[in-house]
């Protein structure tokens, strides 16, 4: 998996004389499809915090060294709102925190989308201006948010900083190295054991200056005794390889072994009780490394499963009792033939009894759940199962019409498991999985409306998953071009109203504008939506030019025009006509002409007064003809045309009060 990565990290800590700092920043995709497997049934998120576990360890006690961690998909799900925005920092670049490193990493939980160049964006504002840089991404997906790699380079001139980008890929799909051109150097690693190979050799280049193997000691006890003469300690490397077998020490009980730094899976024996495993080990540069393991055949806490037949990727309630109380024991639902070390869906079982509600895999082997004893030194034991039991599958099915105009709500009508993160979407035909355009979640009904896209062609109606992107069911929609156009006037007085005539779906969220011509896909200014009515009225700018009226919508982003005309623009005119003088209090008349776009008004205010001012006044559309009363103090006034809408004067005329 680092074969690619570690390499140039390993020469920039070997180049750590010079005594400037090295970042790293791990950025790791926790999105729904790393509960997926890799193609040697690997589960992508069990390989990758085995990788990174094993990563962390072997890093280098450099005071040189500053390593951050940066998550995403794990806090929201992906088609929920905020979830393009599901990246969190949650180990900032401060020194090598090993232990907050490591938790942080086994304690991540799949769930949402993959916003990556939203979380590389953020990446680059976590790094200081001085010192080298390195990003580290390891994703099983490409951008599902819209992202484009060029925002992240801007990100990086913007703050006049220079990274390193390293892109780990989980067995994307052929091509996807196109997704993330001009960002950094690429490699998919297509099963665990190309991840394990590729991380061997880049550990080795990054631990160059400390070759050689640690100490770990393991204090066994039976029943809280030192184990008797032949019992025996183990320690697998959890990315495969050779096990070490540890010594016995001086001491009773105590095995003593030199061994590389790394993440590991214990194996213990003694006489007269089971072999027992313990996961969650690691062993690591500049630590104790002391391990403590009871191996006493304990009372088993007792676990049980509702219901017994779930629903693949559905819920289950997971009660336990007679469990020991203490921090960091959970529980886990897993298939039954799992090692002790994995675990998926997880939650705290830090009470002597108690329940949890735990999804299963999206799978119909046999599972069972499980619960895991933290132990002191760190690790855990699995010391209670539930009785085996299966998932069913149920089959999906989507109906929707055959045709429909594009940029229109359609009706579908699905089966299917329904459960939590189940949806329904509309994408282009042919989309990778994963994809989704408009959405609704099943558990919001039967049927559920999408709204096509705004393009004619060939789409297809999804039913899906935020947890497991494959597609459980799909058929065919062809969106059929709709028809848009717009009568208004060539030619208007800046500042006033135009009144456009239109022709088009009236979708939610359909409107019309009026922009600078050639202004990008998207902009607007005055604008009125489509279910207003037709015609509708929008209030162009005051600065004379060319502008373009638009038939725009929010169904995308940027918001398309879908049909357009060009209007001129021309400068305001405005008369008016008011006596030269009036008495103070007394009402007078003023005529006008001008744009009497919406919020004019005429007014008098004294002469000088700042634009915005008014003292009493009359909207135009009252009529070209409107009255005013002077006002108590007499002096000079002048009286305005002037605009609510853009605190501007467009005329005055002198007018002085006795």
């Amino acid at each position: 998996m680092r074969h690619l990565i570690l390499p140039t990290l390993g020469l920039l800590l070997l180049g750590s004389a010079h005594a400037e700092k090295t970042y790293v920043e791990l950025v790791l995709d926790a999105s729904g499809s790393m509960y997926s497997r890799l193609e040697g049934g690997q589960y992508r998120i069990a390989a990758a915090k085995d990788v990174l576990s094993d990563f962390i360890s072997r890093l280098p006690e450099n005071p040189d060294l500053e390593v951050g961690l940066r998550v995403y998909g794990a806090r929201t799900d992906a088609t929920a709102a905020g979830a393009c925005q599901d990246s969190h920092l949650e180990v900032p670049l401060k020194g090598l925190d090993r232990t907050a490193l490591l938790n942080t990493v086994r304690s991540a939980t799949p769930r949402g989308a993959t916003p990556i160049v939203y979380s590389l964006q953020k990446a680059v504002e976590d790094f200081p201006k001085e010192g080298r840089k390195l990003i580290v991404l390891v994703t099983d997906g490409e951008e599902s948010c819209g992202g484009k790699v060029d925002a992240v380079l801007e990100a990086m001139r913007a703050r006049g900083i220079e990274v390193d980008v390293r892109i780990v890929g989980f067995d994307l799909r052929p091509g996807a190295a196109k997704s993330f051109e001009g960002l950094g150097r690429f490699e998919n690693a297509k099963s665990a054991a190309e991840l394990a190979a590729a991380l061997g050799r880049a550990v080795a280049d990054v631990a160059a200056p400390q070759q050689q193997r640690v100490g770990a000691t393991v204090a066994l006890t039976v029943r809280g005794q030192p184990a008797p003469a032949g019992a025996t300690v183990r320690f697998e490397p959890a990315l495969g390889g050779e096990a070490v077998e540890f010594s016995p020490a001086a001491q009773p009980g105590s095995f003593a072994a030199q061994l590389a730094p790394g993440a590991y899976l214990a194996r213990v024996q003694a006489p007269g009780v089971a072999a027992q495993t313990f996961g969650g080990l690691e062993v690591v540069v500049g630590g104790a490394n002391a391990f403590r393991f009871e191996v006493a055949s304990e009372q088993p806490v007792k676990v049980e499963v509702s219901p017994t037949d779930p629903v693949a990727g559905g819920k289950v309630k997971v009660r336990y009792s007679e469990a020991p109380g203490g921090k960091g024991h959970y529980l886990t639902v897993v298939p039954k033939d799992a090692p002790d070390t994995l675990y998926l869906s997880w939650d705290r079982a830090e009470a002597t009894s108690g329940e949890v509600e735990l999804t299963v895999p999206d799978e119909t082997v046999p599972l069972e759940a499980r619960f895991h004893l933290a132990l002191p030194a760190g690790g855990t034991r699995v010391t209670g199962r539930s009785a085996p039991f299966s998932a069913k599958k149920v089959t999906a099915r989507v109906t929707a019409p055959a045709e429909a105009p594009a940029n229109t709500e359609i009706e579908v009508r699905w089966e299917g498991p329904n459960n939590d993160t189940d949806y329904i979407t509309v994408v282009p035909e042919g989309a990778p999985e994963g994809t989704y355009l408009d959405y609704a979640y099943t558990r919001e009904g039967n049927p559920v409306k999408l709204r096509l896209p705004v393009g004619a062609g060939r789409y297809e109606v999804r039913y899906t998953s935020d947890r497991n992107p494959t597609v459980q069911a799909r058929t065919t929609v062809v969106a059929k071009a709709s028809t848009y156009a717009l009568e208004a006037p060539a030619q208007v007085q800046g500042g006033s109203e135009v009144e456009v005539r239109w022709t088009g779906p009236n979708n939610t969220g359909d409107y019309i504008t009026v922009v600078k011509a050639g202004a990008p896909v998207g902009s607007y200014l005055d604008y009125a939506y489509t279910r207003e009515g037709n015609p509708v009225k929008v209030r162009v700018p005051l600065a004379p030019g060319n502008y373009e009226i638009r038939y725009s919508s929010e169904a995308g982003s940027p918001n398309p025009t879908l049909a357009s005309r060009p209007l001129e623009v021309t400068a305001v005119s405005v008369t008016l006509k008011a006596p030269a003088s009036v008495r103070a209090k007394e009402s007078f008349e003023v005529s006008w002409t001008g744009p009497n776009g919406p919020g004019d008004y005429i007014t008098i205010v004294p002469v000088g007064a700042r634009d915005g001012t008014y003292l009493d006044y009359a909207y135009t559309r009252e009529g070209s003809t409107v009255t005013l009363t002077a006002p108590e103090q007499p002096g000079q006034y002048e009286v305005r045309y002037a605009s609510e809408g853009t605190q501007g004067t467009y005329g005055r005329v002198a007018i002085e009060v006795k």
